[in-house]
């Protein structure tokens, strides 16, 4: 830049000196008209370069520059090398951006950037989900008009860094969330914000589970401890003493159910889903289970099968048995005495394996039929204990069909009776 102004220093000298010799071999009237005039045109080329020079910075791309002369060549050279650097800072500044944005995104938490006055100041996607904030829209809003809640107001207000709060039932998805304040910097905090509400769910149903569980075993045990004290305490006849002895072998019998039920679901929810491309022919399956189900009903229901011939599905037996068995069982135990109860096992038109029970039962009302498979669900809970069930034979049977990606559909109208459907995936041979 120096040597250009140098450059313009010389012209301007060389300019004067030339008009003065011209005006010594003329007139001084006309080196001066003449030394104005050039200096005219001199001042009209570098507006004209100054606003060519405006309009071409206001362009989006400097891949060229415009012709130039003298200083302008080396300003255009000069801005365009600016401009590139410039262009290339903001790429990579986007490109960082992008990256963080997709780093944050993979994060179970979401992030927000509050200022000390509690208002917006940059959201990740996963914090606009979980609070339903748009950084466009929001920027700059106050947090506490987007989280109206008052243990929320009064844990932000607190100011407690580095600690927990949950607040459950926050919008109307009834979502359970988890924030933490941290802090960024002088002016700034950091809200983390993580989902849980399957967390607290899983902690209901535990607390549920234990209590159910608690309460199956601790009815069998305590009609057993009453018998126990009765003979332990009085003089009882034979005949009593017989009755009572069998009793609790019959609570003692249900105490084992329930504790291999258990188990079997707990082994159930730790297997894996069957890969096992092997064929089973699960009407050779039914066939036997009709006979089983002939001597533990002695005569006390009309039972039908109707079993086609080479109904397959993927995987091995393994648990199917105890799902089939489960559906007849439990037709033979809440359909009263000289109801029918049809099984079938046949081949659908789309190929498909389907296993199902049908009686005319008391039938089950609509609002419970969701909760069928979760444990220890009981539509009647003392008919079901009466019957000496353990109240986990549909979330066995739910288990088993999710394991060989089958579904389980239930039907049933009050008065009527039920349908229950396991219907298998079709079988896929490699050609």
């Amino acid at each position: 830049m120096t040597i250009s102004m140098f450059r313009v220093f010389i012209f301007l000298i060389v300019l004067t000196l030339s008009v003065l010799l011209l005006g010594v071999t003329t007139s001084l009237i006309i080196g001066l008209l003449t030394y104005i005039f050039i200096l005219g045109l001199w001042v009209i080329y570098q507006s004209f370069q100054q606003q060519r020079f405006l309009a071409w910075l206001k362009k989006s791309s400097y891949a060229t520059i415009p012709n130039g002369y003298g200083i302008w060549k080396l300003i255009y050279s000069s801005a365009q090398s600016l401009a590139k650097e410039a262009e290339l800072q903001e790429s990579k500044l986007k490109n960082n951006l992008a990256a963080f944005r997709r780093a944050t995104e993979a994060m179970e938490d979401g992030i927000l950037v509050i200022d000390n006055n509690n208002y917006i100041v940059a959201v990740t996607p996963r914090a606009e989900r979980y609070l339903n904030i748009r950084q466009e829209q929001d920027f700059g809003s106050n947090i506490l008009n987007h989280v109206r809640h008052p243990s929320f107001a009064e844990y932000l207000l607190s100011g407690q860094l580095n600690k927990t709060i949950i607040i459950e039932d926050l919008n109307l998805e009834k979502k359970s969330l988890e924030f933490k304040l941290l802090p960024f910097d002088a002016t700034q905090k950091i809200i983390l914000c993580r989902d849980v509400t399957k967390l607290r769910q899983l902690e209901v149903e535990k607390k549920d589970f234990v209590a159910s569980a608690s309460h199956e075993l601790k009815t069998p045990l305590t009609v057993i401890t009453g018998y126990l004290e009765t003979l332990s305490e009085i003089e009882i006849n034979k005949i009593e003493k017989n009755r009572m002895l069998a009793e609790m072998l019959i609570q003692t019998k249900r105490m084992d159910e329930l504790i291999n039920d258990l188990l079997l679901l707990s082994k159930l929810e730790k297997s894996d889903p069957i890969k096992n491309k092997r064929r089973t022919n699960i009407s050779l399956l039914v066939h036997e289970l009709s006979k089983l189900s002939a001597r533990i009903d002695k005569d006390q229901h009309s039972i039908s099968f109707d079993i086609e011939n080479n109904v397959f599905v993927s995987g091995t037996e393994d648990n199917l048995r105890s799902a089939f068995w489960n559906l007849i069982n439990n037709a033979i135990i809440y359909t009263e005495k000289g109801g029918k109860i049809k099984v079938s096992c046949l081949n659908s038109d789309e190929g498909k394996a389907v296993f199902a029970v049908r009686d005319n039962g008391p039938g089950i009302e609509a609002h419970h039929i969701d909760k069928l498979t979760e444990r220890f669900y009981r539509v009647d809970s003392a008919g079901s204990r009466e019957s000496r069930g353990t109240g986990l034979g549909l979330s066995i049977v739910n288990e088993i069909v999710q394991k060989y990606g089958a579904s389980l559909k239930i039907e049933s109208q009050p008065n009527i009776g039920s349908k229950f459907s396991i219907i298998f995936p079709p079988i896929f041979t490699d050609d």
